[in-house]
């Protein structure tokens, strides 16, 4: 299992969480479970998920220019841009 960092901006707010999972798409996934739980995204958050599982599912993940173990997407909801990253990251030694 790997630690993943998942940055969401949407609605004028900067959304951050941290997710283990074999790979940088079931960390989306396991995120978008979460956020139809949470419904950190008020009645919003079951589009939100749909949205970034879709893109997830499309492969529509762009490794960013220059960078390792760093991907961005977009896709839009209701004309509002969802932009988000997923960052591989490295946890602290112990």
């Amino acid at each position: 299992m790997n630690l993943y960092t998942i940055i969401l901006e949407f609605g004028g707010g900067t959304y951050v969480s941290q997710t283990s999972a074999a790979t940088k798409e079931s960390a989306l996934s396991a995120w978008c479970k979460t956020i139809r739980i949470d419904k950190d995204f008020g009645p919003d958050s079951n589009r939100v998920a749909e949205e970034i599982e879709h893109e997830a599912d499309a492969a529509r993940l762009s490794l960013l220019d220059g960078l390792e173990s760093a991907w961005s997407f977009t896709t839009i909801l209701n004309d509002r841009l969802i932009l988000g990253h997923v960052i591989k990251t490295e946890p602290p030694p112990a």
